[in-house]
């Protein structure tokens, strides 16, 4: 009986230690507005999804990148909703969301999303231990800057960009403009901005409110109307940590409530007044366009950007917009 009892207690404790290790499953969030932020009731909802799906996870706020990225590295963590840039190392794919100048608008965004959900882009999805099983649209980066002069090509040349270290094209941008890159962090851009380390910073609308952006770029400053690029934040997952259907399960659910989350982006961008955002001449957005187009052949040649998915983007925008410079044969 004392066999019996050691055997039974054993195998009970198992599925004890089973069923505390499933409800251990952690999500980093990073999310700048912190516990009651967007992205954050974004991750309990696909939380309460998962659970349908027989999965338990459990949704962990962050306001810093750094943190977050190091406590999924060292698996404190099984997986990380972050932006686009800082995820790239774990599927290019997904991270060449983020090309400079390759998304310029929302319907294009829309569209690339709800394209991601479809089994058939599975595979690059997946990459080696990561995978990545949601995106979350965070918005177009454009120029904010404390002088609306800057407002061209000429005027650019011989400005300080701040340019995230993690993603080597965006210094190649500035260079490529005649401007000089100044490394930051997510963390660190508004501080580094407010103290003068920059005379440019590009960023996505939403950090306009909590960043007190008003109070860095002052009565001078404004947020030019050129895109550079369009950020996501995205859900990658070690995948030895979940079962392997729910990456498609996950991808899905993201795509659908793709229109509610454009949305969320759309209130974000409404928290910059109008009279905050000036324009860039037409004959300096054309040389825009074609200066990112030329990047991104570079990057696509020396393999910092996908060629599947800049292949993708620019199939979905020749579609939207016949008369754009790659779209013209």
């Amino acid at each position: 009986m004392r066999i019996i009892h050691s055997l039974a207690t054993g195998v009970f404790g198992l599925m004890a230690l089973s069923s505390v290790q499933a409800a251990s499953q952690q999500i980093c969030v990073f999310d700048i507005m912190g516990s009651n932020g967007d992205i954050m009731a974004i991750a309990k909802d696909y939380t309460l999804v998962a659970k349908q799906w027989g999965v338990d996870i459990e949704a962990k706020t962050y306001t810093s990148l750094e943190q977050a990225l190091s406590d999924f590295e060292a698996k404190k963590c099984q997986a990380i909703i972050a932006d686009n840039y800082a995820t790239k190392k774990y599927n290019t794919f997904m991270g060449t969301v983020g090309a400079v100048g390759a998304v310029h608008n929302h319907d294009l965004a829309t569209k690339i999303f709800y394209a991601l959900g479809s089994p058939k882009l599975a595979s690059k999805l997946k990459s080696k231990n990561y995978e990545v099983a949601g995106y979350i649209p965070y918005g177009l980066a454009y120029i904010f800057t404390k002088d609306k002069t800057i407002n061209s090509v000429k005027t650019m040349r011989g400005k300080r960009l701040g340019v995230l270290g993690i993603d080597p094209s965006q210094a190649r941008m500035a260079t490529r403009l005649g401007m000089t890159p100044v490394n930051m962090s997510f963390d660190s851009a508004a501080s580094d901005f407010r103290k003068g380390k920059m005379d440019i910073v590009p960023a996505p609308k939403v950090v306009y409110k909590p960043f007190e952006v008003q109070k860095i770029i002052g009565s001078q400053g404004g947020v030019a109307n050129y895109p550079l690029a369009f950020m996501s934040m995205n859900l990658i997952m070690h995948r030895d940590a979940f079962p392997a259907s729910l990456g498609q399960k996950s991808r899905a659910w993201f795509s659908k409530k793709t229109p509610q989350m454009m949305k969320m982006v759309e209130r974000w961008d409404a928290t910059v007044p109008a009279q905050v955002t000036y324009g860039i001449p037409e004959e300096d957005r054309q040389s825009y366009d074609l200066l990112l187009s030329q990047l991104r052949k570079e990057f696509i040649a020396n393999k910092t950007y996908d060629a599947a998915m800049i292949t993708l983007i620019r199939h979905l925008r020749c579609n939207q917009d016949p008369s754009f410079i790659e779209c013209k044969k």
